[in-house]
Parts: structure tokens; sequence; C-alpha cells
């Protein structure tokens, strides 16, 4: 329910409060049992800070709403990971109380242990940062249909190290922040007229004319002919090599965003142009 985040901030909220309305109350309870004073008060820090920000970030999932109706997109995912983040940061200044190190300290004296792990950690850092900058920039939005390098299909998620894209196959690929950002993205679901594709190899011992596959490829998807509209049918070559000749034959559905349609007809062209290069080989063979 929407309505659950915001009872959630109104709870954080109010234990935040009342940790500060009982600040006097909690020294006097330190002082009195002999408590380490330095830690506890780093916990109490690092608990009102916690509850400020997660307060923060359930009001504004509660007022933002994602487009489409969606439950959530790379906004609510940015500040997902931002908290992330926060939280992280708390946790290592938690850890440092322990030791009764402060950060001032931590920063000065350890400096050079800082550096080597900063220098061990560089990718996964990169990694961290990339992914805030796919997150907030909506490059690429969870939900959007593209090709990352060799890869393509449904992006489902994406967090602070990958991004988890879903193939044609139903298999999950998750490809890590630093690639998809250094590697070229075609964003399918961003272009105003959503083209279907379907890409093959023929032999150029025994390929057709462009014209005569063009006119085969069309009159095999009668069947299909109240699922595509009528014009958009496109064969275009690729690339021409030695050996082969690649193409790229494309339509434009009635409803471009049924996924079940357009596996379907899919399947139907590679089935026949599978069984067309078969009797194009058999008859080169024979001849």
């Amino acid at each position: 329910m929407k309505i659950i985040p915001l009872i959630k901030a109104i709870g954080f909220l109010a234990f935040a409060i009342l940790m500060m309305a009982y600040h006097d109350q909690y020294d006097e309870l330190i002082y009195d049992y002999n408590l380490p004073e330095k830690l506890l008060h780093t916990v109490y820090r690092v608990v009102v800070a916690f509850c400020v920000v997660e307060c923060i970030r359930l009001v504004i999932i509660f007022g933002y709403k994602p487009q489409g109706g969606a439950k959530r997109d790379n906004f609510t995912t940015g500040i997902g990971h931002l908290a992330k983040v926060f939280y992280g940061l708390l946790m290592v200044i938690l850890i440092l109380s322990l030791f009764s190190i402060s950060v001032k300290e931590a920063a000065t004296s350890l400096s050079l242990i800082a550096a080597a792990v900063v220098l061990m950690t560089k990718d996964y850092i990169s990694n961290l940062i990339n992914g805030m900058y796919l997150t907030f920039t909506k490059v690429i939005n969870i939900g959007d249909n593209v090709e990352l390098g060799d890869n393509k299909g449904k992006i489902l998620d994406i967090t602070l190290t990958n991004v988890h894209l879903l193939n044609d196959d139903d298999d999950i690929i998750y490809i890590p922040n630093n690639k998809v950002f250094s590697n070229e993205i075609i964003n399918y679901t961003r272009r105003q007229l959503k083209k279907s594709s379907v890409e093959f190899e023929i032999n150029v011992l025994y390929t057709p004319s462009t014209e005569d596959l063009e006119k085969m490829l069309i009159n095999s998807l009668e069947e299909y002919a109240s699922l595509i509209q009528p014009y958009t049918f496109n064969l275009k070559i690729k690339s021409i090599k030695s050996e082969f000749i690649a193409y790229k034959f494309q339509f434009v559905l009635n409803d471009p965003l049924n996924k079940e349609n357009d596996k379907k007809i899919k399947r139907h062209i590679v089935r026949f142009i599978t069984t067309k290069i078969t009797e194009l080989r058999d008859k080169h063979s024979v001849q």
C-alpha cells in the first residue's frame, strides 16, 4: 500500500525526536553506570542519523510517483543507493568507535592504509559511482529494452554494482556497471517507433536477391498479418563478408509492447529462414 512508507517515516521520525528529547537522561544513564561514553555517544548519533535519513527516504518514496504507474524506477532506486552508501558510512563510524578511533584520527593516522584500501577496491568504487550515474541520469531505465554490448534484453534492476538484464531466452545476465558505462547502449524503448527485428546470415554461394528474400519473408507472415502494421516490413543488408551476407529483417507490431506476439512471430521467422537456407543449400549442392 502507498501509505505504508509514510507510516514508517512517521515512526522513524518519532523515534528520532524521542531520542533527542531524552538526550540528557541518556547521558545520565551513561555516567551513573560508568558505561563507555565515547562509544555510546557515537551509537546515539548513528541511530538518530539513521532514523532521520530513513524518514527522508520514505517520505520521498511516498511523495514521488514513478512514470507509467510502476512501483519503482531509476529515481527511487537511486535514492535507495544513496541511503545504502550513507548507512555504510555510519557503520564504518560505529566500527571505528568500537576501537576508540575518531573519524579525524582515522583520516590522518590511517591515510596510507586508506590509500591502499582504495587502490584494492578501486574497481568496486568505480562500479558504485557508475551505478549512481546510471540511476540518476536515466540513460537507461528499469523496464527498458536495450542492447548493451553483445547482450540484448529488458532491464530488471540497476544495483550499485550490476545491471540485471533479462534476455530473449529468459536468462538473467548480470553486467558490471563499469562495462555498461564504457560500452555503447542502444535503448529500443526510447524509440518513437518500436521496431521488432530478426538478424540472420546466408552463405554468399546461394543467397537470393534481397527483393526476393524480402518477399519470401513477408509472404511467410500472412497468418500474422492482423498483428503487424502493414507496409512496415524492411529487409536490410547489415554487412557483406567473403563467406556470408548478414541481414536484418524489421517490422512493427500493432502492439509493440506485447512480448508474447513478438516472440511468436520472431520464432516463426527463424524457423522459416532455417528451412529456406536448408532448401537453398540443398538446391546449390545438386547443381
